[in-house]
């Protein structure tokens, strides 16, 4: 026969250990400086008449957007394009100039990007004859409206006049 002997070691809690590590995250040199200061860091702030123009929408979306902008307030708008798109922006400029006096282009500045892609940037302002050519896009719905309730009453004196 066989003997086996078995001896039981002392059972002991396993031991655990939390380690705290820190990552490292590179800091950009504004965050930096801000963190020293005890500061805020702002993203870039574009302004507010600054109109990025891509070639998902037409030449007229655009066209219509700045004066939609010029109607709102604003003194001066700027469209922004940048590579293909500088060609959307020279379209949108062109069809807002072929509305004579409608804008008074005040600007015209190309550049080269960080990826040496070029940039346009064109600045308009209301032409002359800004209020007189153009309804505000946002009312033009509502003046047809009014339009054709006007002439609802006309049209049904005259079928009551033909009876």
């Amino acid at each position: 026969f066989f003997s086996f002997s078995f001896t039981m070691a002392e059972e002991t809690a396993p031991v655990t250990t939390t380690e705290t590590t820190e990552t490292t995250k590179e800091e950009s040199p504004v965050e930096a400086a801000a963190e020293a200061t005890n500061e805020p860091v702002a993203a870039p702030q574009r302004e507010g008449n600054t109109i990025s123009v891509s070639l998902q929408r037409s030449p007229v979306f655009y066209a219509n957007l700045t004066k939609r902008f010029l109607h709102g307030g604003e003194s001066e708008v700027k469209l922004t394009g940048l590579g293909d798109a500088t060609t959307t922006v020279v379209g949108a400029t062109e069809i807002l100039k072929r509305q004579e006096g409608m804008v008074t282009v005040t600007k015209v500045e190309t550049s080269l990007s960080e990826r040496g892609q070029a940039r346009l940037m064109v600045v308009v302002t209301k032409g002359p004859k800004f209020d007189e050519l153009d309804v505000d896009p946002a009312n033009k719905e509502g003046k047809e409206d009014e339009e054709a309730e006007a002439e609802a009453p006309r049209e049904a004196a005259a079928d009551g006049a033909e009876a």
